[in-house]
């Protein structure tokens, strides 16, 4: 049977005289369950449309209990706090604010660590979002990778009023409250295949976790890094750069968009992804800046070749294009 589940919009597909909660497991989902017969309530759905059979007795309405209940036909259901395979549950943290210092190009590198024994679950790519006193919250992306337990690592940009509002409440307060985590362009699972990460300033960040990762867990396959800035001195201290030099299979690209006084080298990221990669066909394309970069990038790369769906940014999520 068909269950389409809310407010996720997932749908199901049963097995003949399976429950809901056991198809639901057996492909991959996270539910809300305990005693696995009915008893303790944890698992409790509602029905909106479609018949289940619970106990014996057919129901077309009303609450019923997941881990009992076997789906008679196509049914909708209204049920909380079920994950998608490699979806995580967002927590508020109170973390203790390590570090908060400028590291160059107006960068603050802050680092942050959670309370003992609640080390944050997230995947590497994802972001986080930070209270600030009088404001709404703020989003960055972190650069840590989920190896590193405790420890968050961000970069933020302290330019504008509002950024430089925030880095001050950090240093004067030491405490940061974060919810975490957001973001659907990580690495839950590794490709089976080269990566390509493009990144405009601060996003840096993001795929500073990526790499992270894929180090972390012995990736083979070739990660090309494109990081893109506007001048020469836009280019910040990555702490494990050196470290990646050395690395067989990574490919570090620093490219400079408007003044191109420098030995480097020059241009917009798209143009250098094909002038170095002219079959795009097979790659795993993660990029990271403003709306209009990536939308700009996607555009580009996709009238080179590459088939739109190879790209994912949390741009397409928080700004998507009419």
């Amino acid at each position: 049977m068909r269950v389409t589940l809310q407010p996720s919009g997932a749908v199901l597909q049963t097995l003949p005289a399976e429950t809901l909660l056991d198809a639901a497991r057996r492909l991959g989902y996270e539910c809300p369950q305990s005693c696995r017969n009915g008893n303790c309530h944890v698992c409790a759905a509602l029905l909106v449309e479609g018949s289940v059979r619970q106990n014996g007795e057919v129901r077309d309405h009303g609450e019923f209990f997941a881990c009992i209940a076997e789906p008679l036909e196509d049914c909708v259901v209204l049920w909380d706090g079920v994950l998608a395979l490699g979806e995580l549950p967002a927590k508020a943290y109170g973390c203790q604010v390590v570090e908060c210092r400028e590291v160059g190009g107006d960068v603050f590198r802050v680092r942050l660590r959670a309370p003992a024994g609640k080390p944050p679950r997230y995947h590497a790519g994802q972001y986080l979002l930070i209270e600030r006193d009088g404001a709404d919250r703020a989003a960055f992306s972190l650069a840590s990778a989920p190896h590193g337990g405790r420890d968050l690592e961000l970069h933020i940009l302290g330019r504008e009023e509002s950024a430089c509002r925030l880095l001050a409440q950090l240093q004067q307060q030491g405490i940061a409250r974060v919810h975490m985590p957001y973001g659907d362009a990580h690495l839950a699972q590794l490709p089976d295949g080269p990566l390509v990460l493009i990144a405009a300033g601060t996003g840096m960040a993001q795929m500073q976790s990526l790499v992270e990762h894929c180090r972390a867990r012995g990736f083979r396959h070739p990660v090309h890094l494109y990081w893109g800035v506007r001048r020469p001195e836009d280019f910040y201290p990555i702490d494990p750069w050196q470290q990646w030099e050395q690395l067989p299979n990574l490919y570090l690209h620093k490219v400079v968009s408007d003044v191109c006084a420098w030995e480097g080298r020059c241009g917009l990221l798209h143009e250098a992804v094909c002038e170095d990669l002219p079959d795009l066909r097979r790659l795993h394309v993660y990029a990271s800046g403003s709306p209009n970069m990536v939308y700009a990038t996607l555009d580009a790369l996709v009238e080179a070749g590459m088939d739109a769906h190879q790209m994912r940014a949390d741009v397409f999520a928080y700004a998507p294009r009419g």
